[in-house]
């Protein structure tokens, strides 16, 4: 299976690439909608402090797919970075990981903010 990935920014103003495929797919979720989706879901099951990012357009195998950065964020601290993506089908805004994505990302936010207190003391 192949998956090709799409910036949601110009990408020809970064280098001359050139694409020979067809896709035709209509979007009937945005990118804004696909991380308000994000935001809604990881605020009200994760807390605050995290947040979605700019979404990137995904087509693998036959799905369209917005992939939505999660980035763990402290008002003392500013932003840590990222602690991983949440997928959302550009069709019918189903949110589509599993169940084990949430507790990863909490991990790994727990892991960063560890480590970011321990070097701001």
């Amino acid at each position: 299976m192949t998956t090709l990935f799409l910036n949601s920014e110009d990408v020809a103003t970064t280098a001359p690439i050139h694409f020979n495929l067809h896709v035709a797919v209509t979007l009937h979720v945005s990118a804004d909608d696909a991380r308000r989706l994000v935001n809604r879901q990881i605020v009200t099951e994760l807390g605050t402090g995290l947040g979605a990012q700019k979404p990137e357009l995904a087509i693998r195998g036959q799905q369209t797919i917005w992939i939505v950065p999660i980035v763990l964020s402290l008002p003392r601290l500013g932003e840590l970075g990222q602690v991983g993506t949440i997928e959302v089908d550009a069709q019918t805004g189903a949110i589509l990981n599993g169940d084990t994505e949430p507790e990863r990302i909490l991990q790994h936010a727990q892991r960063l903010y560890a480590g970011a207190t321990l070097s701001a003391e």
